[in-house]
């Protein structure tokens, strides 16, 4: 379980947001959405760096905390003197207060039982990369880069989806030639970029997805670079130091990894080191922060997207954020989701000011979201 605290950052004047395996965000066009998906994507991945390098480094520096995250997705103008952002998870809480420019983190009991996760956030003009010729040279925000970077490893390594979401075609990936190709249920070959909009905006949120929840596990092939090693030795050296005690005693065991020996007292500290070891250096699940995967598609083909993604993450407990305008996707989430699965609605606090704050629904509020159905768009205000 995870909580976020956000106050007075772009849009949003007020969230307090618990965060589970499955999360739903939505609310009317511009009230702080993505806002809200990319804060929680970016402290996702703030505590992931804190752990992999067991300290806080630049982040504790003045306003860089902000500022990385600001550059990264372009919200610049999103900074107001009094931002302030609050993470906590089992491993530590941090905190970010603009006012001070003052960045705080503190360990929490469950430090070592971290999982390494793959954070991913899929942005919604993800289309991008099907529609232009030649992406891979055009100057895009960090997100955006990321993005396309990861959609291209992935479909590299899945090369073939066949029949997706039984919608009758098939995808390949021509390394010759560097192209996306889609086979229609005629038996028409396409490119990518020839095909509907809906297509070029299912295709790459699709092969990337079944990458993260299924083919990263099968890559092992992956180069790491030079600061990334470093990265490494620097963990295992903080790692070992916790472990073989302050006492120099007859090493009767020994591990190596990555290169380096390293000498316990007995197995059991040995064992207790490799599995710390793999569990911050393998990936072990992913944490997915997915922008209107509705975008294009035909209704019951979103029903169908919703219930291929929710099947495919629980084999490794994937964590998944959705902002999402599409009542057919929030309703195929409350209906097939888990029950502790979390509501979040963001509604007009400030008039004035056109200012959003974001309210989580209560189970009974969610079975009546259910019930209702697309009538709760219509009748938005009811509801928050």
């Amino acid at each position: 379980m995870k909580r976020l605290l956000i106050k007075n950052f772009g849009p949003i004047e007020d969230a307090h947001l618990t965060l589970g395996q499955v999360n739903i965000i939505t609310g009317m066009q511009s009230s702080g959405k993505s806002c809200v998906l990319k804060t929680a994507c970016y402290c996702s991945w703030v505590e992931k760096r804190l752990e992999l390098t067991q300290k806080v480094n630049g982040l504790g520096k003045g306003s860089t905390f902000i500022d990385v995250m600001a550059d990264y997705y372009k919200m610049n103008g999103y900074v107001q003197d009094d931002t302030y952002i609050e993470y906590e998870t089992r491993h530590m809480k941090f905190s970010y207060d603009h006012s001070s420019k003052t960045f705080k983190m503190n360990w929490k009991s469950k430090r070592w039982d971290y999982r390494r996760p793959k954070v991913s956030y899929i942005p919604t003009d993800r289309n991008l990369v099907a529609a232009i010729p030649g992406w891979s040279l055009l100057s895009m925000d960090g997100n955006m880069i990321e993005f396309m970077s990861d959609w291209d490893k992935a479909r590299r390594f899945v090369k073939r989806e066949e029949n997706f979401l039984d919608l009758g075609m098939s995808y390949s990936y021509d390394s010759m030639s560097n192209s996306d190709k889609i086979r229609l249920e005629n038996g028409t070959p396409l490119m990518l970029r020839e095909s509907s909009s809906g297509v070029q905006s299912l295709l790459p949120m699709y092969v990337h997805l079944d990458y993260l929840v299924n083919g990263q596990y099968k890559d092992r092939n992956g180069q790491i670079s030079y600061e990334q090693k470093e990265e490494r030795k620097n963990l295992l050296s903080t790692i070992y130091n916790r472990l073989k005690g302050k006492e120099d005693v007859l090493h009767a065991e020994s591990v190596t990894l990555e290169g380096y020996d390293y000498s316990f007292s007995n197995r059991e500290e040995a064992e207790r080191f490799r599995a710390l070891y793999n569990r911050y250096i393998n990936v072990e699940h992913s944490e997915i922060f997915l922008e209107e995967p509705e975008n294009n598609l035909f209704p019951p083909t979103q029903c169908k997207f919703i219930n291929w993604l929710l099947d495919a993450i629980q084999e490794h407990d994937d964590m998944l954020f959705i902002a999402t305008h599409s009542p057919y996707i929030l309703n195929q989430l409350i209906k097939i989701a888990p029950k502790d699965m979390n509501v979040l609605f963001t509604y007009r606090s400030s008039d004035a000011e056109r200012m959003y704050s974001v309210k989580q629904l209560t189970e009974d509020e969610v079975r009546e979201i259910y019930d209702n159905g697309v009538d709760m768009f219509f009748n938005f205000e009811l509801y928050v």
